[in-house]
């Protein structure tokens, strides 16, 4: 007996004892499965279209062995041996153009650019379906020997490998999952392409090998012809190409509404931050300028309670007596008509826009607490009244309603407010409790270029100087019965120097009124107690429409710092320069803020002593002989002179 001959009878004595007797060793054994004799492997049992396809190549490597010349075995090929059958059958086409052959030019282009990623596409084929290779290297082969045919069956074939790699790729991606029906459409359409080769491979084998139409009876197609099994083959692979093309792009139109909702939350996550940071800052700088401000009124000392007592205030108001029989402290706050919470609405706005504004140039206008002009305003140590004019020189163009100067008016008025809080009561009720005493003091605070507008422009009832006197006037009632000044906040208030109809012109708002009300209101404050007044924006006043008021003001303002007799210190504070004032201050009495480059000298900003460290080495002389103990003037220079003269005594 020969090797081969005895080599099979093994091979089928193996088979059939494992098939027999095995299945009773172990359940696995007795799985359906076919042998493969070549490779000697079982693999899964193979269905009736694709063992027919294996029938087919089996038979046509026999009695057509020239068309199936490339492999010694056909149902062993490789796609090396599919490749070289598609290199040879493009050989063919060009041969058959060089001869005058009139094929489209387009599909053998197509073929060479998808040649060399056929073997990826058709490797993804399931291990059981590796018979296609051998049935793909015969269509190309019959191809290259049939040139009727040749364009019909590279055009309906050329995409299949495309469409096959995808759609394994995408099937590996994304297993079949019920709850997502494309899933299980994708996974359907594969079996439907891979069957539909099966079931038109040997048909397209029998129809294209000459002289063996006898075999066409082994395909269940039977008489198709070539066009119908080529669309046949045509419309599975864009059917399945649709549905894989179709995932994909819903799993982009997902992953953008993903990335948009991810990058609008992101947005939203970076302006909660900023606003944060923003908040900090802010915090940070007024903290800073809260301790600096604080510790210069405390270098400059505490006003002291009232030594004379209620009994003396009681009595100097019952001297001057009353024109206005009748007026409580209510009934002139419902004449001047102004909430009391408006200007402290009015401070906090501007406390809140410190984060917009130039950090560099608040620091600056900090420094100005240095002038020693305003050092002897704040000073609590210091009798008299007296006025100072601040001038900011910033660019009116690009300053908007509130300025570093309006930010540091409102810190200062916060810090006067914290120094001049009266002392906390003993917490043991065993204490001895100490008599009532007066505030040191009382803060007035107007931002004038928050009510700049005219009444025909908004609807503001505290735009212009009369809406700035009423709030002044609003806040000295206030102060007064805080301070115990006014004692009995339901007995009138005796006033004295105001004419018989005042009331009503009060209602009114007639400015000449007001300015009378305020000055009788300010006499009534002891001598040991100061009125500070700080206004911010002074400038926005000066408009033609206004400048009758504005000179009331300016006149109303000089009374009460020379002839009241009270201690009122007068702070005019503005951004750009102020151009009425004309001789209602002296040149000392002014200060300028003026950017230390104008001068050659480069400023700098705070460094590790934060700003206290600064307005302390600010005190300092830099070196430059005469001045040592110098003060700014009108210019903002510095000068020598004697500057009492720049307070009313």
């Amino acid at each position: 007996m020969d090797p081969a001959s005895e080599r099979h009878l093994h091979l089928s004595m193996a088979a059939g004892f494992i098939d027999s007797r095995a299945p009773s060793f172990h359940p696995a054994f007795a799985a359906t499965s076919s042998l493969d004799k070549n490779t000697m492997t079982y693999g899964p049992e193979m269905d009736e279209q694709v063992e027919d396809l294996r029938e087919t190549l089996e038979c046509h490597q026999a009695v057509a062995g020239k068309y199936v010349d490339f492999a010694p075995n056909v149902l062993g090929c490789t796609w090396d041996d599919v490749h070289r059958e598609l290199q040879k059958a493009k050989a063919a086409e060009e041969e058959s153009k060089r001869r005058g052959g009139n094929l489209a030019r387009k599909v053998w282009r197509s073929m060479g650019t998808t040649g060399s990623i056929l073997a990826p596409g058709l490797s993804a084929i399931p291990d059981d379906l590796c018979v296609l290779h051998g049935g793909l290297a015969v269509i190309f082969s019959l191809a290259r020997h049939s040139s009727m045919n040749r364009i019909k069956i590279l055009t309906a074939f050329e995409r299949v490998p495309n469409i096959i790699e995808e759609a394994q790729n995408k099937a590996k991606s994304f297993p079949i999952d019920h709850e997502n029906p494309r899933t299980v459409t994708l996974h359907s359409k594969i079996h439907v392409l891979r069957d539909t080769l099966v079931r038109a491979l040997p048909v397209l084998i029998n129809i294209l090998i000459p002289n063996t139409f006898k075999n066409i009876w082994k395909s269940p197609f039977r008489s198709w012809k070539i066009d119908k099994l080529l669309d046949q083959v045509s419309d599975a692979a864009e059917s399945l190409r649709v549905t894989a093309e179709s995932l994909i792009d819903d799993i982009i139109v997902n992953n953008h509404a993903i990335s948009k909702t991810i990058h609008s939350q992101l947005v939203e996550v970076l302006r909660h931050q900023k606003v944060l940071q923003m908040s900090i800052e802010s915090a940070h700088t007024k903290t800073r300028l809260l301790h600096f401000i604080m510790e210069q009124l405390t270098l400059n000392g505490l006003p002291g309670a009232s030594a004379s007592g209620n009994g003396a205030g009681e009595d100097a108001m019952t001297e001057r007596g009353t024109a206005l029989p009748g007026l409580t402290p209510t009934d002139l706050l419902a004449a001047v008509n102004v909430h009391h919470l408006r200007v402290s609405a009015d401070a906090q706005r501007v406390v809140r826009a410190n984060p917009t504004l130039p950090q560099a140039d608040v620091e600056r206008c900090a420094m100005v607490i240095m002038a020693p002009q305003i050092k002897q305003l704040l000073s609590p140590g210091r009798g008299g009244s007296g006025t100072i004019v601040v001038d900011g020189r910033f660019d009116r163009a690009q300053m908007g309603k509130v300025s570093p100067l309006s930010y540091v008016c409102a810190m200062v008025a916060q810090a006067l407010r914290s120094q001049a809080q009266p002392q906390s009561p003993p917490t043991s009720p065993l204490s001895e409790k100490p008599p009532p005493t007066r505030n040191g003091c009382i803060v007035l605070e107007f931002y004038c270029a928050l009510h700049a507008s005219t009444l025909d422009e908004s609807d503001d009832d505290l735009s212009g100087p009369q809406g700035l006197l009423r709030a002044l006037i609003m806040q000295m009632i206030l102060g007064l019965v805080a301070t115990e000044v006014i004692i009995n906040a339901d007995e009138p208030v005796r006033l004295l120097h105001l004419r018989d109809g005042e009331e009503e012109l009060l209602v009114q708002h007639e400015l000449g009124a007001l300015c009378r009300l305020f000055v009788e209101l300010v006499r009534l404050v002891p001598e040991d107690m100061i009125v500070y007044c700080l206004v911010d924006g002074w400038s926005a006043y000066e408009r033609d429409l206004w400048h009758t008021d504005y000179d009331a003001l300016l006149d109303m303002f000089h009374d009460v710092t020379v002839d009241s007799g009270a201690s009122f210190r007068l702070l005019l504070t503005s951004a750009s320069s102020c151009r009425w004032l004309g001789d209602f201050v002296l040149p000392g009495q002014r200060v300028s803020l003026v950017d230390r480059e104008a001068n050659g000298r480069e400023w700098c900003g705070p460094a590790r002593g934060g700003l206290k460290g600064l307005a302390r080495a600010a005190t300092m002389s830099d070196g430059r002989p005469g001045l040592s103990s110098g003060y700014y003037d009108g210019n903002g220079g510095v000068e020598d002179n004697d500057h009492d003269r720049r307070f009313s005594q």
